[in-house]
């Protein structure tokens, strides 16, 4: 679907039955009421519920790598929004210009695992619901104990996904979540699909649950053949 604003172009119909044929059609929303109401409003008439999920893939050119570009966008503002809507999932796509860029051919998913709890189990149903071939599950865990009571966790639960463990020295887990990706993305025809559960919690507790969230976000949101999946799980 297309919320059209100021920018969008005026031939977008034309050109994404030229890119798709057609399959899946284009349904252009009315914006009277602004983009992200119209989204939102779309969504509103759309089933959901606890084993459904409707994902909204959200795509993003930028010229450059710019944190401050990103956040001043309407498509930043519609995804805080999205974030409370339950049943709905959020993939952003970003993508920067780069001449002579290879399309990739493969996509694989790894869902990150910090706890096993209600909302990373959801989040590997999510990843089931895509039948996505290579799926995995992935934890950094700070030290063996850890990793082992993660393991035995994982294993009561019965986790229909495999779990790979890694090590994340000195309790920082950016450099071990980019070097693990990376070593998928070296292969040019691997995108990478990182399906990341976001405990989605109201009022002052919401800045509480959200640094980790956060961070991993800054941290992928430039990082090439990386989709980033969010998906909510609601605390009341």
């Amino acid at each position: 679907m297309c919320a059209p604003g100021r920018h969008t172009d005026r031939g977008i119909r034309p050109r994404w039955f030229d890119l798709t044929g057609g399959k899946p059609a284009l349904e252009v929303l009315p914006t009277e009421d602004g983009r992200s109401h119209a989204v939102l409003e779309r969504l509103w008439r759309m089933p959901k519920g606890e084993g459904r999920f409707v994902t909204v893939v959200v795509p993003e050119e930028f010229r450059r790598p710019s944190l401050l570009d990103a956040v001043n966008r309407t498509s930043f503002r519609l995804k805080l929004k999205l974030h409370t809507e339950p049943g709905v999932v959020v993939a952003d796509v970003p993508h920067v210009a780069a001449a002579g860029e290879q399309a990739p051919t493969r996509l694989v998913c790894r869902v990150l695992v910090a706890n096993v709890h209600a909302g990373s189990l959801r989040a590997v149903n999510y990843a089931r619901s895509l039948h996505i071939e290579d799926a995995r599950a992935v934890s950094f865990a700070f030290d063996d104990e850890e990793a082992r009571a993660l393991t035995r966790a994982w294993e009561r639960q019965g986790a229909p996904l495999p779990l790979d463990l890694s090590d994340a020295p000195y309790r920082d887990i950016g450099t071990p979540i980019l070097a693990y990706l990376r070593e998928l993305t070296a292969d040019p025809d691997v995108v990478v699909n990182v399906v990341m559960p976001e405990i989605v919690v109201r009022g002052w507790r919401r800045s509480l649950h959200n640094q980790r969230a956060l961070y991993i976000k800054r941290l992928l949101l430039f990082e090439p053949r990386v989709i980033l999946t969010s998906v909510p799980y609601q605390l009341f």
